[in-house]
């Protein structure tokens, strides 16, 4: 079993995609605050789900392998843990879920 990512960027979050260490790692590495959070996850061995429909978010969601985050740069992150969920389900969110997705050999 593996812990996905979904929402790594918090659903767009602007106040924990501009927080003052991604900035800093971003600026480091010459990416992007979200590629910094991105790495991050991927380096915390999660699997990462970054929705987006601009092309250049996704080039830039898959150009994460090109640098590594150090053993003090994750810890540094790590300990910004403020216990926040971006999604919660809800009954309600399972039933519309399950309306939209395709019956794939009359499972439904």
């Amino acid at each position: 079993m593996v812990i996905q990512a979904w929402y790594p960027l918090g659903h767009g979050d602007k106040t924990l995609i501009q927080e003052k260490v991604f900035t800093e790692l971003a600026q480091k590495y010459s990416k992007s605050n979200a590629q910094t959070i991105l790495r991050w996850q991927i380096q915390s061995g999660n699997i990462v789900i970054p929705g987006s429909r601009n092309p250049a978010h996704i080039r830039d969601n898959f150009d994460l392998f090109d640098f590594t985050l150090t053993d003090e740069e994750m810890s540094r992150i790590a300990a910004m843990d403020q216990c926040k969920r971006y999604y919660t389900s809800t009954p309600e969110l399972l039933r519309r879920y399950a309306e939209i997705v395709p019956d794939v050999d009359g499972q439904k």
